[in-house]
């Protein structure tokens, strides 16, 4: 949800509540919840009840539960992180919303765009905040990248490339489309798509997202290799290949301009390269360093904190996060499975 939300609630500290104690609450969401300043948890849930327990052992919750109503029905939860599967996103953000409490949702943010408004509009409907756990965003590395494009470090930006090569296993809920909303490209790939956008704004219009897909290696439903194109509002034109059955491993944007370029390689890295040639002679290049932050959730739960307690600073709203759905629906449905 967009613009600044008034409720009661979260004046002092932000308490909240998870909805599936998975790998990426246990790694990544979950710690920076307790551990940012002004952020406390206070409850989980899970279906399994003894794995529930134990994930509050763990990360000091107060309570833990097996049913989403009974944690939804915690007067002391404030916000919820929405960490299960895509599959159930849309209904638990819905029932979140229903019962007054924020929403942070994992990526990617629903299984299409359709089931996006939906959320979106049940947010707005009650009032309560919508965002989407695009976390990047707020990683020095990406916040340096946006700040020299904006300066015009690459002069006027024409075009950029993603990339994106790994081996990754077979199996499980993530190449199982009815649950992931497709494979890998759509789990990790997600994450490359909002940078994007971060960076070089949003795209023209949906049929200006176009792609191929393929599954050359079979082994599940889901696609292992896609090809897309865009054209961006501002003109700058996008390629991007995605192969998940193959190595060495590459992960890579390069964002090019008039005067130079901006290489993000690797993606996750900490190096951020500039290669500037304003005359076309006397170039140079620049290598910047900034570590991942730990937990990877740490800044955007500050940034969160901040929202909740009156700031208007720019945040991934669901707006936001449902741009990035729109383009994957865009490009995967351009060659049906």
């Amino acid at each position: 949800m967009s613009g600044k939300v008034e409720t009661a609630g979260v004046s002092r500290v932000v308490r909240w509540g998870i909805l599936g104690c998975g790998d990426v609450a246990e790694k990544k969401g979950g710690p920076a919840l307790y551990q940012t300043p002004g952020s406390e948890l206070v409850a989980v849930m899970r279906r399994d009840r003894a794995k529930a327990e134990a994930f509050a052992r763990r990360h000091g919750a107060r309570r833990s539960y097996d049913r989403v109503e009974d944690l939804l029905a915690d007067a002391d939860v404030d916000a919820v992180y929405v960490a299960t599967p895509p599959h159930v996103h849309c209904e638990q953000t819905i029932a979140c919303a229903r019962a007054g409490k924020h929403v942070l949702v994992e990526k990617p943010m629903a299984l299409n765009g359709a089931e996006c408004d939906r959320m979106i509009a049940a947010c707005r409907e009650a009032g309560v905040h919508l965002h989407v756990a695009y976390y990047r965003r707020f990683w020095p590395k990406f916040v340096e990248a946006k700040r020299l494009l904006a300066e015009g470090a690459v002069g006027q930006v024409l075009g950029a490339r993603l990339q994106m090569a790994a081996m990754s296993g077979a199996g499980g809920w993530r190449t199982d489309p009815a649950v992931a909303g497709g494979d890998h490209f759509v789990d990790v790939g997600s994450h490359r798509l909002d940078i994007l956008l971060h960076l070089l704004g949003d795209v023209a219009a949906e049929e200006e997202a176009k792609g191929f897909v393929a599954n050359l290696v079979g082994h599940h439903a889901a696609e292992n290799d896609v090809a897309l194109a865009l054209r961006m509002a501002s003109g700058v034109l996008v390629s991007g290949a995605f192969h998940f059955r193959t190595q060495p491993a590459r992960d890579v944007l390069e964002v090019y301009g008039t005067d130079g370029t901006l290489a993000l390689a690797p993606f996750d890295g900490d190096t951020l390269t500039l290669r500037h040639d304003p005359n076309q002679q006397n170039g140079h290049v620049a290598e910047y360093r900034f570590p991942n932050p730990s937990p990877t959730h740490g800044p955007l739960v500050e940034a969160l904190v901040r929202v909740y307690h009156g700031s208007d600073e720019p945040h991934v709203t669901g707006e936001e996060g449902a741009k990035v759905t729109r383009i994957m629906d865009a490009v995967l449905a351009t060659c049906p499975r």
